[in-house]
């Protein structure tokens, strides 16, 4: 009975941390859109990378962050630059200034 219990520990924190990585990788790809958005409509000096950096850290760290996240993501998503600016400011404003 122990033999079988053992291998099956081990398999659900394998896939709990598996979770978490794609989670992470998501914020990732997240950010890095978020924040590549902002500095093509907005401000053409914009470190993304460092952006990128801050907004992942802060989505990782804070389930409210990775709502606000998602909702800038999804907002911003297939609009040019004065529709994700007229359209998605209120949802986007707490994920670029937490990420500055």
């Amino acid at each position: 009975m122990l033999t079988r219990l053992i291998p099956a520990a081990a398999l659900a924190v394998l896939l709990g941390h598996s979770a978490i990585a794609c989670n992470d990788a998501k914020n990732v790809i997240n950010c890095a859109e978020v924040c590549d958005k902002y500095k093509s409509c907005i401000d053409s000096d914009y470190d993304v990378a460092s952006c990128t950096t801050k907004c992942e850290d802060t989505a990782n760290d804070n389930s409210s962050r990775q709502r606000q996240l998602d909702d800038c993501d999804s907002c911003i998503e297939d609009r040019s630059c004065s529709g994700a600016v007229f359209n998605c400011s209120i949802e986007c404003a707490t994920v670029i200034s937490s990420a500055s």
